[in-house]
């Protein structure tokens, strides 16, 4: 497991390290969840990046 942090149990109990718990699927639902706005501008900035590549 080497140094990471443990800090959650699984269903089972067992402790679990937070970078197992946190991949990045649930960190972009969870930061999108705190800033609604962010999802917008991260949708606004790949059009505006796709139109500059074009």
């Amino acid at each position: 497991m080497g140094d990471k942090p443990i800090s959650f149990k699984d269903k089972d109990g067992n402790f679990v390290s937070a970078a197992d718990v946190w991949n990045a699927e649930k960190l972009e639902e969870l930061f999108n969840k705190l800033n609604p706005k962010r999802k917008l501008r991260l949708e606004r900035e790949a059009l505006a990046e796709k139109d500059q590549s074009s």
